[in-house]
Order: structure tokens, then sequence, then C-alpha cells
């Protein structure tokens, strides 16, 4: 089959200090099945010369856009996504970690999948964590009542997680997002919400295309290894206070008022549990992030309560509210080590 005859998929990596990582990565995509792509990589205000080696290295491989400073990854992706749209060639638009590698028919199972579901708006693939494994990485996204995102999946035996199902979202670490889909819900010219900046933003994205009518739906086919918190560390002051701060913008953008009060006591529980456990697990480090994250979340609510009334809602709530769970923690096997 000719080339053309494949939708074509605008692959969007972001690098910011992590040359190594990046390179791994497109070495790997260079590998793939799939005849009809292009690989965009942003080079996210990284300090030292990773974009010029990057551009001499797969010149003829990907597309450089080179930005000043950290935009996050919300708004770095935003930047390569306008770009995208605005050639008016792609179908789909695949965000990918640069610290993943790919086997390589991962991406021809996820376009095979968004034809098979022509109403899903994004597409997930088996994420494996690459130091562990024989352990899951993500199979998507899990909401809690509590308030809080999970990777659904997270740290589960590899062999779980076989069928094709609808979810609630897809982690986006790794997801095939559809260019109608991402047209259809941004808010003033933002597809992630660029206020985000890293975190949750892919929850955030989650529910407004669920709002707005548009499914997710998980493919065990298509996997994606992950090297798993390479860039800003999963137990960093860095990780600690966005995570703190985007779970309460979350909530408060996405949740109906009504939800919100139903489960008020979980969510208080939940609020000063994860500042309990820090404490009693010791990383008093983390506690004044925590805290500030949450006050700034708190601070930062009119403005985010400004984008909540401009969310497109096609559907009830009850059609999200049924993949909404009750999980307190992650449960991560003994020996495991971070």
């Amino acid at each position: 089959m000719k080339e053309n005859n494949y939708p074509k998929v605008s692959i969007i990596i972001l690098n910011w200090n992590g040359l190594n990582d990046t390179i791994e990565c497109l070495e790997s995509l260079k590998k793939i099945t799939y005849p009809n792509y292009e690989v965009i990589v942003v080079d996210n205000g990284s300090k030292g010369n990773d974009a010029d080696i990057l551009e001499e290295k797969y010149k003829e491989y990907i597309k450089l856009i080179r930005i000043k400073e950290n935009l996050g990854f919300a708004q770095g992706n935003n930047v390569a996504i306008r770009e995208v749209i605005k050639e008016e060639k792609a179908d789909y638009i695949l965000t990918l970690n640069n610290d993943t590698i790919v086997e390589p028919d991962f991406l021809e199972e996820l376009v095979n999948c968004a034809q098979r579901h022509p109403e899903a708006g994004s597409i997930q693939p088996k994420m494996i964590w690459a130091l562990h494994p024989e352990l899951i990485d993500s199979v998507g996204l899990d909401y809690s009542r509590t308030g809080y995102g999970f990777n659904r999946g997270g740290y589960e035996p590899v062999e779980k997680y076989n069928e094709e199902e609808e979810i609630l979202g897809c982690c986006a670490g790794a997801c095939l997002y559809k260019v109608k889909a991402l047209e259809d819900i941004k808010i003033d010219d933002e597809y992630f919400d660029k206020d985000f900046f890293c975190y949750y933003e892919d929850f955030d994205i989650a529910f407004r295309l669920q709002w707005a009518g548009w499914k997710s739906w998980y493919c065990p086919k298509a996997i994606v290894y992950h090297f798993k918190g390479k860039t800003a560390g999963t137990k960093s002051k860095f990780t600690a206070y966005y995570r703190a701060r985007n779970q309460i913008w979350n909530l408060f953008k996405n949740l109906p008022i009504s939800f919100i009060f139903k489960n008020l006591h979980l969510i208080i529980l939940a609020q000063l549990g994860q500042i309990g456990i820090n404490f009693l697990k010791g990383r008093f480090s983390l506690l004044p992030s925590i805290l500030r994250g949450k006050l700034d979340g708190y601070l930062g609510l009119g403005k985010i309560l400004k984008k909540r009334k401009k969310i497109k809602k096609r559907v009830n709530f009850s059609e999200i509210e049924k993949f909404l769970i009750l999980k307190w923690r992650i449960k991560i096997p003994k020996g495991i080590l971070f």
C-alpha cells in the first residue's frame, strides 16, 4: 500500500537537557513499520548544545523547533501542535516522552485502533516500565473520587491488561490524539492548558475530550517502554509542587460542583493524607513544596474557573462518572526502588 493511503501522524517529542534519551528514542522510531509519519523535536530551552547536535545528527529525519526557555510539557507541545495543525496535513498527533523506546509496530497498532474507533479522540498504548519490564508503567488514566489521578495499571504485572477497551483518558507520555478532536476542545488557542506547565495536563485534556463527546481507547498491542521520571524525577521538589497544585486545578476545572460536594469528605481526607504520608515516610524536604503547591492551587483558582466556563460540555456527567473509581494510593511491589 502506498504511503499516502495511510493517515499521516505527527510525532512530537520534547527535549529538555535530555540529549542521550532523545537520541535513544529517535533511534527506536527510525525502526517503526508505519510509513506515513513525521517527527518534530521541540528543544524546550536546553542549557547546552542539544539542539545543534540533534539538528546535525537527524537533519534528514526530524523537524526541529527551538524554544529559548523551558515552556513546560503543556506549552512546549502546544507550540508544535499549532505548527502541525497550521499545515493541515496530519490526521493524528502523537505526544511521546523523550525517555521512551518503542516497538517497531507500535504506531501501526495505534492507528489501526483509532480507525476501528472513529469516535475516539485519543488512543493509549501499553506503556511498560523500562527499568522493570515485568511491570506496567501506564495503560491509561485512573481518576479517583478523592480528586487524585493515577496511572492506570501502574506497577502491576505486565501480563495484565491485554484487552482493547474504552478508558477515561490517556497518559500524554505516549498518546495518539486525533487532530479533529484537539481542534474541537481547544480553549483560547491552547490544546494542553499552558498554566498547568507539567503534570495533570493529560488529565485535564482527557476530561475535556470526554465532556465534548470524544472517547478514549486502550490498545494493548501497541508497546512503548518508558524509563520514567528521568526529566524531573519522581520524588523531586519540582514534581511535588506541580502535582500538588495541578491536582487542585484539574479537580475544580473539570468536575461538577455537585461531585465535589458529594465527595468532599474523601477529597479533604486525601489532601490531609498526602501531607501525612510524606511526613511519616520522612520526606520532610518535599513538604514545603507540597504545601506551596496546594496554596498556589487555591490562590490560582480564579483563572482556572474562567477556563472552566469555556469547556464544551455535550454529554451528561454520568458518561464520565462511570470511569471514576475510589483509590487512595499506588501499591508498589516490595524491593522496587526509585
